[in-house]
């Protein structure tokens, strides 16, 4: 690894070869993790509490299901607090993490970023304050599709997580923009080009959300318009929440191109290979949210198999990092002595709990990806579409790969923020290990339970038309939901224990991260973002020109009444 040069204006932690960080940065930084850890908190133990309340056994022997008995709106914190918020913070405060210390300068803007995590914060806590306090008005779970309307702190929150999410990418693009400035002529280090990415994929994605809470879902609660149209609605939030998905996928593959490899004892096979595959993330991870409404009956069939292809073109750039990432841990496992053409996989460091956590949530993941191929095919997917197969492929990805590889950082990165030796590496491997034991069992027991036609998001435990076989599969996701609550417990116990009652200091230990690119071959124009831009213009106006002009009806659009979450009566 490069050495580490602060310029004189910088605060330099105290070992700048090491993990430590300056009060500045724990201060920032850690205040990022502190509010997602807090939302996550909130979010995480709602999900084993609703596969209790779907299993028909569980709620036969336990009819009033403790601590929580509403479904609906355990679902709309869980998605909301665990999605949403614990995301983007905990995103943000990494991405800051990651940019300062390998561009060897602090962000932009302290001031900005205290104002964006200000902003978010002041998001988060209208959010919890709404959900624990109108629980039953808020029910609008994580999609609040119209026409049922939520009070408008709901939405007012989620604009301030957006509008706090802006302003970091600002300051992370400016941060970016400065260092270009005085290296013309170098490649960016691939950490921050993808987190680059990362930024320019979530700023674009977001203009659909937001156009909808502020022009439609925000007068609506606040009673300025009377009516509204669902179908306009559930189209601008997709051309948000499956982008969303990339936002949350690509800190991961941050982790996974960038430090895992130094982590598990080896190098990284292709940088360049890991630059093309993160360009295709920006040209088309944006353009394919409409295959989340295959089914909706106002967009055309040839939209349709548009959407088709761009979505399945978008699975070729994980493909390239599976087989990036996999030749980067091939040749640690080399480096530790694996001679055969299968060992390899078992001589990683899966006594580690950072590198082990990571590890699991790439075998989760690649059930998810192969899951979510079926849920791209137009055809498929009418066989699979809103049942308990999509959560299934959902929980694969975000609760797998995403949630693993955040707590990897987390148990390398908390304790760097802290000053303090993680509490328990044994506590952090066997949460590890329960969660892939547990995500594994829940997504096998959701997708089968889908091909059962068991819905998702729906309480079925009960139903009359609830078929044994669907039945079965319900009972075993309240298995996965005991396993999962233990692991959740665990995850909680060492970070608490990190936090306040670990003793021991920090490990020194060097930071996973390169200043300086060892890519010498890519094209500096890579980084003309211009380019991907426009490409990404055009794709747009391919793929949704010919959706929004389908969706949007003068005559019959724009007509349906509201209603709230506890009320079949449309509001006044």
């Amino acid at each position: 690894m490069a050495s580490v040069t602060l310029p004189q204006t910088f605060e330099a932690p105290a070992t700048p070869t090491t993990l430590r960080l300056a009060r500045r940065e724990q201060l920032m930084i850690g205040a990022h993790i502190i509010a997602a850890l807090i939302a996550l908190m909130f979010g995480i133990f709602m999900g084993p509490f609703q596969t209790f309340h779907r299993s028909p056994t569980f709620v036969q022997y336990f009819p009033t299901i403790p601590i929580f008995t509403f479904y609906y709106q355990a679902v709309t914190a869980h998605g909301v607090m665990n999605a949403l918020f614990f995301t983007t913070f905990f995103i943000i405060g990494f991405s800051y993490f990651v940019t300062e210390r390998t561009l060897q300068r602090p962000i932009k803007s302290a001031a900005m970023g205290w104002a964006a995590f200000v902003a978010m914060a002041v998001g988060l806590g209208m959010m919890l304050f709404v959900l624990l306090t109108m629980p039953q008005q808020s029910a609008v779970l994580y999609t609040f599709y119209p026409p049922t309307i939520a009070p408008a702190m709901f939405y007012i929150g989620l604009v301030l997580l957006a509008l706090g999410s802006w302003l970091a990418s600002a300051n992370i693009f400016l941060t970016y923009r400065d260092w270009k400035r005085e290296h013309p002529n170098e490649r960016v280090p691939l950490a921050v080009f993808a987190l680059i990415v990362n930024f320019i994929v979530w700023c674009v994605a977001t203009i659909g959300v937001a156009i909808e809470i502020v022009f439609m879902l925000l007068p609506a609660s606040l009673g300025i318009l009377k009516v509204t149209d669902p179908q306009l609605a559930r189209t601008l939030f997709w051309f948000f929440g499956h982008p969303l998905v990339y936002f949350w996928l690509l800190p991961a593959y941050v982790s996974w191109y960038t430090m895992l490899p130094r982590q598990a004892g080896g190098k990284l096979f292709s940088e360049p290979l890991a630059r093309v595959a993160f360009i295709m993330f920006v040209v088309f991870s944006v353009p394919v949210g409409v295959h989340h409404q295959f089914s909706d009956p106002g967009i055309s069939a040839s939209s349709k198999g548009v959407q088709t292809l761009l979505t399945l073109i978008v699975s070729i750039p994980s493909f390239m990092t599976a087989f990036n990432v996999g030749a980067a841990l091939e040749n640690a496992a080399r480096n530790r002595g694996a001679k055969t053409l299968f060992d390899w996989p078992f001589k990683q460091k899966w006594n580690d709990p950072v590198v082990a956590a990571q590890l699991s949530g790439m075998l989760l993941f690649i059930a998810g990806g192969f899951s979510g191929l079926i849920n791209a095919s137009a055809q498929l997917n009418a066989t699979i579409h809103n049942t308990s197969w999509v959560p299934a492929h959902f929980h694969q990805t975000l609760g797998g790969a995403v949630t693993l590889t955040y707590i990897g950082i987390l148990y390398w990165l908390l304790p760097a923020i802290r000053g303090r030796a993680l509490f328990s590496k044994k506590m952090a491997l066997a949460q590890v290990f329960t969660w892939l034991i547990g995500m594994t069992l829940f997504g096998l027991a959701m997708g089968e339970a889908g091909l059962q036609g068991v819905p998702r998001r729906a309480l079925t435990s009960q139903s009359p038309y609830l078929s044994p076989a669907g039945a079965f599969w319900l009972d075993v996701t309240a298995v996965s939901g005991i396993i999962l609550l233990i692991s959740s417990i665990l995850l909680y116990a060492n970070i608490i224990g990190t936090l306040f009652f670990s003793r021991r200091p920090m490990p020194e230990g060097e930071v996973p991260i390169e200043t300086v690119s060892g890519d010498r071959t890519s094209p500096l124009w890579f980084e003309r973002w211009g380019i991907w831009l426009g490409l990404l213009g055009i794709l747009l106006l391919i793929a949704y020109g010919p959706v929004i002009a389908e969706v949007l009806d003068f005559q019959l659009g724009w007509n349906i009444l509201r209603y709230m979450p506890t009320s079949n009566a449309p509001m006044p």
